[in-house]
């Protein structure tokens, strides 16, 4: 904390004689910490006008003891996280109940709670330190439209309200059940998620569990009309869970799945929990025993996109124009181009399992009819259908594809299941005897090996602020209104199609991980797979912090995986690439 601690009394007396003040004298706020009966808080960041973006930032520092904490609340890591996100859950919701908004002009005094999805993400917004723990917060410190403070009203809410909120806080923490309930639910999905492996399994439906959401809006579990999950017993398996104990569900397994069925039955349901279930859940949320492999990755068609010298070759042979398949440029990707440079980037960045709905992929690349095959021979496409069972056999991936309008997929599939009114149903013995034709074999192996290079002139984080005349050194934020495209430098990155990213502030941790990717680069030119490997070791060995480092204003950051940075980096539309044959 920052200085000798004042009093609340104290914070008030200042607050209300800045009254009238000009706006920026809240800085006084700074370098200063406050306490109260049983908790300290301080500003690490005071705004500069009313209803800035960011607001300021502040935190609250108590003693654990004084929130009742089990010991075993701290028990491992897994532990660890499910306690910090119950915490900060606890923290949003006491502040919904006990404080106003809008005191001020254009939005300005209110607390800004974090709009939280159900899934549970490493974050550094709880820190826990020496028998105490701190979490950070927004707050948009009130101001008048001449820019004036508000001193009154700040006085309200830094005093009073904030005295509500902790006071309620500590009593959901307190009445414990919860929260052991959070733990307990996080850690058996952790566990499990590690013994995938050794059940031959490289994802998990547990019985129970309520796979629909409310609509297609919103992540809220569907509760009126929700169909339970139960597996098939020729595909269910039992695992065992530290807490829960024994648990029955559906066992996905290793190679090529086809999930098939009519329309509106679940197949694209099943698909989405999967591509979410590489997280925990929060209890409640009815996908807590989702549990996929860590290393899957949703892929799909994403005309537009820039591609910089992938190796498409696998998939796309001989382009019109004389352009290089083995070097592959553009900044406009078709359907097919983008969705096979999706899968050889996925691979290349360590993807295990590839999940494909056929409605948001391009058909062409997905199957070629033998009609077609016949009518147009000079086709340079090699569909995935001719290489999934390879990239299983020779790369050790997987591929769960939604099929409901084409069979193909079943001639190579080695286990099938249907879905009819969201439940599913067992299919590999029928569609073995049917006896369907197989992957016709091409003519050349797949190639996965990156020979791309980057050096340190990418990733610059400068942007050129016509408005005010004058060049920025850096420019890293989500989009307002389009939270999944960061704004970077002079450059807008288009994040929408990676489908794990659940969270704003992952966006934004994707952002400082390419600023810390550029200072790596610096050291030894790697590929975009190799530089996301190494940004990501960096970011497990020192934790989120790391990426904040040096930056003008607190970061409120989640965790990314590996994959979604290796995504990021490939979509960088004036990505520098140097190829090396050798």
């Amino acid at each position: 904390m920052a200085g000798i601690p004042q009093s609340v009394d104290a914070l008030s007396a200042l607050l209300q004689g800045l009254d009238g003040q000009p706006f920026k004298a809240y800085q006084e706020l700074l370098d200063q910490s406050f306490y109260h009966t049983s908790f300290r808080f301080e500003f690490i960041h005071v705004q500069g006008s009313p209803g800035a973006f960011p607001a300021s930032v502040g935190r609250l520092s108590m003693d654990q003891s004084e929130l009742g904490l089990h010991p075993d609340c701290l028990s491992t890591d897994a532990r660890r996280m499910g306690a910090s996100d119950y915490l900060l859950r606890a923290f949003q919701r006491s502040v919904d109940a006990h404080t106003r908004r809008n005191r001020g002009a254009r939005g300005s005094g209110s607390y800004q709670t974090l709009h939280l999805p159900p899934e549970v993400l490493e974050r550094n917004v709880v820190h826990w330190d020496a028998g105490r723990v701190r979490i950070a917060f927004h707050i948009s410190l009130p101001g008048s439209n001449d820019n004036r403070v508000l001193g009154r009203q700040a006085a309200d809410m830094l005093t009073g309200e904030l005295a509500a909120v902790v006071q309620d806080f500590k009593a959901s923490v307190r009445r414990g059940a919860e929260l052991r309930r959070h733990c307990d639910v996080i850690e058996d999905w952790v566990h499990m998620q590690n013994m995938l492996p050794s059940y031959g399994l490289i994802a998990f439906i547990g019985d129970g569990a309520i796979l629909p959401r409310r609509t297609g809006a919103s992540q809220a579990p569907l509760e009126e009309g929700a169909v339970v999950f139960r597996a098939p017993d020729q595909m269910a398996v039992e695992v065992d869970l530290p807490n829960a104990g024994s648990m029955r569900g559906l066992g996905i397994r290793p190679g090529v799945n086809v999930l098939i069925g009519g329309g509106f039955h679940g197949k694209s349901t099943v698909l989405n929990a999967l591509v979410r279930g590489v997280y925990p859940h929060i209890p409640g949320d009815g996908r807590e025993n989702v549990i996929t492999h860590p290393d899957a990755f949703f892929i799909c068609a994403e005309e537009g996109r820039s591609i910089q010298g992938v190796n498409i070759s696998g998939f796309i042979g001989e382009l019109p124009g004389k352009v290089d398949p083995t070097r592959f440029h553009t900044q406009d990707a078709s359907g097919s181009t983008s969705e096979a440079a999706a899968i050889i980037e996925a691979v290349q960045s360590g993807a295990r399992l590839l999940l494909i709905d056929e409605d948001s992929s391009a058909t062409n690349f997905l199957i070629q009819d033998p009609h077609m095959r016949r009518l147009i021979p000079e086709d340079p496409i090699t569909p995935l259908f001719d290489r999934v069972q390879e990239l299983y056999e020779r790369f050790g991936v997987s591929t769960l594809i939604v099929a409901g309008g084409s069979s193909d997929y079943l001639g190579a599939a080695r286990h099938v299941m249907a879905m009819r009114n969201y439940r599913p149903v067992c299919m590999t013995g029928r569609v073995a005897a049917l006896n369907l034709p197989g992957p016709k074999k091409p003519p050349d192996p797949l190639r996965i090996q990156d020979k791309r290079r980057m050096s340190a002139d990418n990733f610059d984080p400068a942007y050129k602020a016509r408005r005010l005349g004058k060049t920025l050194a850096l420019r890293i934020k989500p989009l307002r209104l389009r939270e999944r495209v960061l704004e970077y430098g002079d450059t807008q990155l288009d994040l929408t199609r990676l489908a794990a990213l659940v969270d704003p502030h992952q966006v934004l941790a994707l952002g400082y991980a390419l600023l810390l990717g550029r200072s790596v680069l610096e050291q030894k030119p790697l590929s975009p797979s190799d530089l996301a490997a190494a940004v990501s070791r960096r970011i497990e060995r020192q934790g989120l912090d790391i990426l904040s480092r040096g930056a003008a204003m607190p970061l409120f950051l989640a965790r990314p995986r590996r994959l979604e940075l290796a995504g990021a980096i490939n979509r960088v539309r004036n990505l520098k690439v140097a190829i090396f044959d050798a």
